[in-house]
């Protein structure tokens, strides 16, 4: 039965929430349900949270979080909304490449792979969608601390010490990867692959999370990387167009 006795900004609360638990993007009707609220009750909500870019809907009709709730939060709601975002510029990645494209963000915890899309050649490929690994095993995740804050960048040299990796040419390195836009690394998370990331910029010009090309090492080494970064660093351009289209306000939109 639905509720009436909740204030605006409760049911905008409680509809986030929903998006936010939610497994994955979630339609009008299963919204409204699931907090309690009529149908059109639930669609004035969603729409004045549109508005503010704090949900998006897509192309068939489904909501999910938008880049603005993404700034606020790191919850799986909102990786799978990060995901949603980044998939059709992935897609394109995968293909362009004919490789493995990938998100990934930097967690407490490590570097967490958010989305992967695999091309035609690579479909019996592992992949490591939802994986969080050490961040110097990747260049993912060497990307991420390269151009994250020192605050992250001290954490986990702290952590790569007690785990006996030598860190002794840590600084250089990440100077390096910031130098060249873009990092390579091969056979660390498996001996027959390799990757290059660069970096995705948000607000602030703040590095949010890498873009990543993964394939066989054979084919992606140090003479090879530079043009497998210039395909990731377009689709990251990409992607932040549309964050920043995402993140406007509705006005300057029109």
């Amino acid at each position: 039965m639905a509720r009436t006795d909740r204030s605006a900004v409760a049911k905008a609360l409680d509809l986030l929430k929903a998006l936010a638990d939610a497994d994955g993007p979630q339609r009008l009707t299963e919204l409204a349900e699931s907090v309690g609220l009529h149908r059109a009750t639930a669609h004035r909500s969603l729409a004045e949270l549109a508005d503010r870019n704090f949900v998006l809907r897509d192309e068939n009709d489904r909501y999910i979080l938008g880049w603005a709730f993404l700034r606020m939060t790191q919850s799986p709601g909102a990786r799978h909304s990060l995901a949603e975002l980044s998939r059709p510029v992935l897609n394109r990645l995968a293909i362009e490449t004919d490789r493995i494209a990938g998100i990934e963000v930097l967690e407490p915890g490590g570097c967490r792979v958010i989305e992967t899309v695999r091309s035609p050649r690579y479909q019996r490929f592992r992949g490591f969608s939802g994986e969080l690994f050490e961040p110097w095993r990747s260049a993912s995740g060497l990307t991420l601390l390269a151009f994250g804050t020192p605050g992250e960048q001290r954490t986990f040299l702290d952590i790569a010490a007690a785990a006996g990796v030598d860190t002794d040419n840590w600084a250089e390195h990440l100077q390096m990867i910031r130098d060249a836009g873009y990092a390579h690394s091969s056979g660390q998370l498996d001996p027959l692959t390799a990757d290059v990331a660069v970096p995705l910029f948000g607000a602030g010009a703040q590095c949010r999370a890498v873009i990543s090309v993964t394939g066989l090492a054979q084919d992606i080494h140090e003479d090879s990387a530079p043009q497998f970064a210039a395909a990731a660093a377009s689709a990251a351009q990409s992607l932040q167009h549309l964050m920043e289209q995402d993140d406007a306000p509705a006005a300057q939109r029109h």
